[in-house]
């Protein structure tokens, strides 16, 4: 990240806690005008100690800080992969060859698996996770055009409640792990036109009305969020008690992470409760959002 784009991206960070420059300043025992330097793209070298201390001060959980630190390197994302060259093979500039890649290891999944990309939008989901939340395929029809239309997010927190309506039990635990996940995928890319642009949507109370309090209850929790994996206990509506974990398998492409999400069951019920809908639903995955390319209606 060019550091014109971190000055932005550390406005962004800070007007996440309204805060001014002065209040940033003062919580993380820095200069006021160090702060304008930065968000001015004026300061090129960021001493460890203010990267500490500007990390601390935003209440940035481990997970956070990783990336936090990752942006302020001064290299964008095509410089962090493997350059290709004669003496190296690489598939990480290569668009198609990495989606199909991941696409193909979600088919085979035997679990309800789907994959996102940094900002939470739904790239592929396989039959088993469909079947496993009922969520008809019409759902997402055209929603390409509609702001938000495949991102988690809606499915979460949308007016159609299209989640909580099969959740009866931790629908708090479920909506802020949610949370949490969409928060810290998208950290370093939230000055981007595209993450603004889906914010816009989701700030929405009369289409999304449980965004914003999930939004804020998370950037308030005291809890260290260190390991990629959550933990979901809930009553499903056909299925009973349902307990797994949400685990990624990330891949680094020049375009940005992409999450295989897979569902790992923690019981013995939710282990055969997985393997019927797998038997009934069977291989199989449905593409979604376009990746890496962002349509902005």
């Amino acid at each position: 990240m060019k550091r014109e784009e971190f000055g932005e991206f550390l406005a962004a960070l800070r007007q996440d806690l309204n805060w001014t420059q002065f209040q940033l300043a003062e919580a993380a025992d820095i200069d006021e005008p160090i702060i304008s330097q930065i968000e001015r793209g004026v300061k090129k070298h960021f001493e460890p100690d203010l990267l500490f201390r500007l990390a601390n001060a935003l209440q940035l959980n481990t997970l956070e800080r990783r990336e936090f630190f990752l942006a302020s390197s001064g290299l964008d994302q095509k410089q962090i992969v493997r350059q290709p060259s004669a003496a190296t093979n690489t598939d990480v500039f290569n668009v198609r060859k990495m989606l199909d890649k991941m696409v193909e290891l979600t088919a085979q999944i035997r679990l309800p698996a789907f994959i996102t990309d940094v900002y939470s939008d739904v790239v592929a989901v396989n039959n088993i996770m469909l079947s496993f939340f009922k969520a008809p395929v019409a759902l997402f029809e055209n929603m390409d055009r509609v702001p938000g239309g495949y991102n988690t997010a809606r499915f979460n927190f949308g007016k159609e409640l299209a989640a909580r309506s099969h959740i009866l039990d931790h629908w708090d635990n479920y909506a802020l792990n949610s949370m949490r996940s969409f928060r810290e995928n998208s950290l370093r890319y939230r000055a981007q036109p595209y993450f603004k642009y889906l914010m816009k949507a989701f700030r929405n109370p009369a289409e999304y009305p449980f965004f914003n309090r999930y939004w804020k209850m998370v950037s308030s929790l005291e809890e260290d969020k260190e390991v990629t994996t959550d933990y979901f206990a809930y009553r499903h509506v056909e299925f009973g008690e349902v307990k797994y974990t949400s685990s990624a398998n990330v891949s680094t492409t020049s375009f940005g992470e992409l999450f295989v999400v897979q569902y790992l069951p923690l019981d013995e019920d939710t282990s055969g409760i997985f393997d019927q809908i797998a038997k009934q639903a069977g291989q199989g995955v449905v593409r979604f959002a376009s990746w890496p390319a962002k349509t902005m209606v």
